[in-house]
């Protein structure tokens, strides 16, 4: 049985699919949209660290709160729901000796899967 925790609900609507980023995450954020301008800052931030030789840490929430006006609450639930999307993912780096956090393709694959299953069975 998998983890319920785990999952994620997104409202799409198959005659209108998302035609950018912020489509794509008031999908993930329908509950709370006013989340979604602060998950697609964070998205870039992460994106442009990510590019970087000092990706960004889990350690630095605090200073990205501070300079991006989130509570820790908004912070926590915005990251929670990016990581059950599979948009983002908390890696250990061995020799930094701290978690990091990168933009993931999980999302991607997942909606992948889906897309071929369809079509499969469509096509059977």
């Amino acid at each position: 049985m998998k983890n319920s925790r785990s999952l994620i609900k997104i409202s799409l609507n198959p005659e209108d699919p998302p035609g950018n980023l912020e489509l794509l995450l008031e999908s993930i954020f329908w509950k709370e949209p006013q989340m979604v301008d602060s998950a697609r800052e964070f998205l870039y931030h992460v994106k442009e660290w990510g590019m970087s030789d000092s990706p960004y840490k889990v350690s630095d929430w605090e200073k990205y709160c501070h300079r991006s006006g989130l509570t820790q609450s908004k912070y926590h639930n915005m990251l929670k729901r990016l990581r059950r999307a599979g948009m983002i993912e908390k890696i250990y780096n061995k020799n930094r000796g701290e978690h990091e956090i990168h933009i993931s393709r999980k999302f991607s694959f997942a909606l992948d899967r889906m897309s071929r299953l369809w079509e499969e069975f469509f096509y059977d």
